[in-house]
C-alpha cells in the first residue's frame, strides 16, 4: 500500500488521534495505571483496530505506520509522565499526546519503502 498522500497526512492524524482517544477511554476503565502496560496494550489495540478497519474501508490509513504511532504516543506519555515531567489527564498531556503521535506518524509513514517520499532508484 503507498505511504498516506502529503494532503491527507493531517486527515489520517485526525483520525489516529479520534482512536488514541477511545482506547485510552477503553483503558482508563479495564486498566487503571498509567505504566508501560497499559502503553503495550493501546498498541496492540490499534494495531487490531487499525488492521480490521483496513480490512472494511479499503486501507485508506497505513496500518503499521498508524499503530506504531498510536503506540509511540503512549510510550512516551507514559514515560512523562512516570518521570515528573507531565500529568496525566491534563491539557498539556494532550497536546503532547498528539504532538508525539502526528511527529511519529509522518516519520513512520515516510521511512515506509513505498513511500512516495523515498527515492526510486535507491537513493
Amino acid at each position: 500500500m503507498p505511504a498516506v498522500h502529503p494532503k491527507h497526512t493531517l486527515f489520517a492524524i485526525a483520525a489516529l488521534t479520534l482512536l488514541l482517544a477511545a482506547i485510552d477511554q477503553l483503558y482508563r476503565l479495564l486498566h487503571l495505571q498509567v505504566d508501560l502496560v497499559r502503553a503495550s496494550l493501546v498498541g496492540i489495540t490499534a494495531l487490531v483496530a487499525l488492521g480490521a478497519f483496513s480490512r472494511l474501508r479499503g486501507g485508506w490509513l497505513p496500518v503499521l505506520p498508524g499503530a506504531l504511532a498510536v503506540f509511540a504516543s503512549a510510550l512516551l506519555s507514559v514515560l512523562l509522565i512516570e518521570a515528573g515531567a507531565l500529568v496525566s489527564r491534563s491539557p498539556a498531556s494532550a497536546a503532547v499526546h498528539v504532538g508525539i503521535l502526528a511527529a511519529a506518524f509522518v516519520a513512520f509513514d515516510r521511512g515506509r519503502p513505498d513511500s512516495p517520499n523515498e527515492s526510486s532508484n535507491g537513493g
